[in-house]
């Protein structure tokens, strides 16, 4: 894993307000049971579980889960490193899917590698039980705040 930012700015009330917000989450995160594991500066790890319902028809999870268990860290991993007020919008991401996962607990941790005022570029590892799953980084806008 790549070494992660020191970052201009962290707070420490917004990463612990992250990592207990679980029972919070609606629509496509809850439904995959995404959990936060960690939160620190620069740093971010979330897990879910594999299900039945998350699988294709060929017995493995839908390339989908994994994007999108990667799109939630890749934005979340921000938060406490930009301005309250501010937000994190994915511009763009690449996965690189290297094995099949039929079952067990998909892990990703997000490290902010480069950040300026307006964009930061995430790398996420995901790892299946401790197996290398995908590889990916995305690219994520964070707007001027408005006065």
């Amino acid at each position: 894993m790549t070494t992660p930012i020191t970052p201009k700015h962290y707070s420490a009330e917004t990463a612990a307000a992250i990592a207990g917000s679980d029972d919070a989450l609606t629509g496509l995160p809850a439904y995959l049971g995404i959990r936060t594991v960690e939160v620190g500066p620069a740093r971010m790890v979330a897990e879910l579980d594999v299900r039945p319902e998350l699988l294709n028809p060929f017995g493995s999870a839908h390339g989908g889960v994994v994007a999108s268990l990667v799109d939630h860290v890749l934005g979340s991993v921000l938060y406490p490193v930009i301005e309250r007020g501010q937000w994190a919008a994915t511009t763009e991401f690449k996965l690189n899917l290297v094995t099949a996962v039929r079952s067990g607990v998909l892990r990703a941790e997000a490290i902010i590698v480069a950040m300026s005022r307006r964009t930061a570029v995430v790398h996420v590892e995901v790892t299946n039980d401790g197996k290398l799953a995908c590889i990916a980084q995305g690219t994520v806008l964070i707007p001027e705040l408005r006065a």
